[in-house]
């Protein structure tokens, strides 16, 4: 969606309809499998917990569609306070929500995580439609015309899948503590609260990147782009890896203020969790690089790989290392995507290591 508005201004209302009618069906679609399917998936994983959960998934990716399309909007028009306040209506809510929780001892189970999930998707979704309820009210939702339909499914054949996999992988892991390892879930969703702040730098980084680097594509400014790919890589790491340390280091200290105490063990957790902050940088820049070159193939591949390990180690560590082994497999598996991605994108753009490095250079030089 971004994409194409970007290079359409003047469609961004068709292109909003067609979107928003499109993600709300497979979304819909997706999540009423799930909830069918929802005793022969408790079966499977031996888990009567996650029988019980499946139900919600509709109504749990329902209460997030006006959230994640009103997002998109505000993106293009680089409306970044309006989307930060979206977010931490958010992850903020849910957060907050958690610790008293946890407070009042009502927090123990994926399925509390989850009603949790459904309080923080309906507020955001309210703080977006406030935002840009002009969109939502000028979309010709029932008079989208069909070549808007065609140019969105040409593109999101790949994009959908990419997107689906790295929402599966977001919530999974919880899922999966709670079928291997219930004692654990409360402390690896309060482990997981936290690191969701690295889910509001990758909306800041798509809001910046997607659009600036479908616009250089589409007008042909190749070098232009692979130099500002090189200076977006150099601030990312100088940024992301300083703070991960910070975070990892004094993990002990920032989980004994937050949780008091409360989780014996979190900050291990924690720690490995926050240590895809030195690889970060990777994922940021490559994936939303691809998606504005429209290169959704190369990123649909490498996200597939991640999701492959993922779920491997998972399966092989939480039975073995509960919460311990699901920070684990986000680690690597995040490593992983990041490496994929980037090897696709070298593919497309000429980047390097000297380049990138050239980028500190460049930005002290515009300084002076």
């Amino acid at each position: 969606m971004v994409k194409f508005a970007s290079e359409h201004e003047a469609e961004v209302e068709e292109i909003l309809a067609a979107s928003f009618n499109l993600y709300s069906l497979v979304m819909l679609v997706t999540g009423t499998g799930f909830a069918i399917f929802a005793d022969a998936c408790a079966r499977l994983f031996a888990s009567p917990e996650l029988g019980a959960m499946l139900p919600w998934l509709p109504l749990l990716l329902a209460l997030n569609i006006f959230r994640n399309v009103g997002i998109r909007y505000l993106q293009i028009h680089y409306r970044i306070s309006n989307i930060f306040w979206v977010d931490l209506s958010f992850f903020g809510s849910i957060t907050l929500i958690t610790i008293l929780a946890h407070s009042l001892g009502i927090f123990h189970t994926a399925m509390d995580f989850m009603q949790i999930n459904l309080l923080g998707g309906a507020l955001s979704s309210l703080v977006a439609i406030v935002y840009s309820r002009k969109a939502f009210a000028a979309m010709p939702l029932l008079k989208v015309p069909r070549n808007e339909y065609g140019k969105l499914l040409s593109f999101a054949k790949y994009q959908a899948g990419t997107s689906a996999l790295l929402t599966i992988q977001q919530w999974a892991d919880v899922l999966v503590v709670g079928v291997y390892a219930p004692a654990y879930v409360a402390l690896y969703s309060a482990a997981k609260t936290l690191y969701r702040f690295f889910d509001a730098v990758r909306e800041g980084a798509t809001l910046l990147i997607v659009p600036i680097a479908s616009k250089l594509h589409t007008s042909g400014e190749s070098d232009k782009l692979s130099a500002l790919v090189e200076k977006l890589l150099f601030l990312a790491f100088a940024a992301l890896v300083p703070i991960s340390l910070i975070l990892a280091l004094g993990s002990e200290l920032l989980m004994s203020i937050v949780y008091k105490n409360k989780f014996p063990g979190i900050a291990q957790v924690f720690q490995i969790l926050i240590l895809t902050g030195f690889t970060l940088p990777l994922a940021l820049v490559s994936t939303n690089v691809l998606i504005g070159i429209g290169k959704v193939k190369g990123l649909f591949f490498s996200v597939l790989g991640g999701t492959i390990i993922f779920f491997t180690l998972n399966r092989l560590l939480v039975p073995q290392m509960a919460a311990t082994g699901a920070a684990l497999s986000v680690l690597v598996s995040t490593t992983a995507i990041g490496i994929f991605a980037f090897l696709a994108m070298r593919r497309e753009l000429r980047i390097s290591a000297k380049g990138i490095l050239r980028g500190m250079k460049g930005i002290r030089t515009k300084e002076i």
